[in-house]
């Protein structure tokens, strides 16, 4: 299954979410709708620089919420999803939607 395929189970799956980018961990796109690009990698970034200062390993997933939408992020077996969700997503779902992309996605490689 092609990065863009996951993807598009993904969309198909996850009605919620308005922007998704899927990317190795060194920020290589694999493939987006939305227009996130390499650029979402800096919120893991972030995140993983807040853990660092906690004395905490790099972190595997976060949520960000905003007033308008949510932003999640995860990070599983070398890659990550990046994706912008409708404020009232329910977070483990996208959490595991997310997580399942990532798994399908090396299952393919």
């Amino acid at each position: 299954m092609t990065a863009d395929a996951v993807l598009a189970e993904l969309l198909e799956v996850s009605d919620r979410l308005r922007s998704i980018v899927l990317c190795d961990d060194d920020g290589t796109v694999l493939a987006e709708i939305g227009g996130l690009g390499a650029s979402s990698m800096g919120i893991l970034a972030a995140a993983d620089d807040a853990a660092r200062l906690l004395g905490r390993p790099p972190v595997q997933q976060c949520e960000i919420g905003l007033p308008e939408a949510l932003i999640f992020a995860v990070r599983e077996q070398g890659r990550s999803a990046i994706a912008i969700a409708d404020p009232d997503a329910t977070a483990g779902l996208v959490f595991y939607d997310l997580r399942q992309a990532l798994r399908a996605l090396a299952g393919a490689a």
